[in-house]
């Protein structure tokens, strides 16, 4: 287990930080800002209830872009705990990256620019989450956040005292504000191409 300083410096990053501006006058609504901030609870709140990881990135960021899909948020329900609970790819890389797709992807296989579009804006938020994380496999981040992993079902209850899926939400949230800043940041220069055309 992680030493208890690891332990109490992490403890402040597992809740999302508000990046916005709430107290400027005039009341600006809905800005980049606040909607990554609207995401980022989500996906913490989302963990805390329902205890999906890839389910809570991606319904967080298909909710506040405006873009739910039932059939993709079914398919994502088997992806929690690092595919089925196997520890390999986190499941909130894979909730981003569902999402990432789906807000870029297109339904034409024949659509290659948008396939290396969404490719690369993908590769660019996995790439990210390994950069704060050090991996992009949940026992790795789990072990990344918490100083160990809970890989073993009789750890449960040690893992719950710990904080465990507290801290897990904390990644939920910072992987779908990622994903989520990704994919804005692209509508908005797809906007100012279209402006300025």
């Amino acid at each position: 287990m992680g030493s208890d300083g690891q332990k109490a410096k992490l403890v402040q990053a597992w809740a999302p930080e508000r990046i916005a501006e709430y107290d400027a006058l005039p009341f600006v609504p809905a800005t980049r800002e606040k909607i990554l901030d609207a995401i980022a609870q989500s996906a913490f709140t989302s963990l805390g209830v329902y205890g999906n990881c890839c389910r809570s990135v991606l319904w967080a960021i298909q909710t506040h872009l405006r873009k739910e899909d039932a059939a993709t948020l079914r398919a994502s329900a088997v992806l929690a705990g690092g595919i089925c609970g196997t520890g390999q790819t986190c499941g909130t890389v894979l909730g981003g990256l569902m999402a990432i797709g789906e807000l870029l992807g297109a339904e034409d296989f024949r659509d290659l620019a948008s396939y290396e579009l969404a490719n690369a804006k993908a590769k660019e938020f996995a790439d990210r989450m390994r950069e704060i994380y050090g991996s992009t496999n949940c026992f790795e981040v789990q072990e990344a956040v918490m100083g160990w992993c809970c890989d073993d079902p009789d750890k449960a209850a040690e893992w719950l005292e710990a904080g465990g899926p507290t801290a897990c939400a904390g990644v939920c949230s910072q992987a779908a504000q990622l994903a989520a800043a990704i994919i804005l940041d692209h509508q908005a220069s797809l906007a100012a191409k279209g402006d300025d055309g």
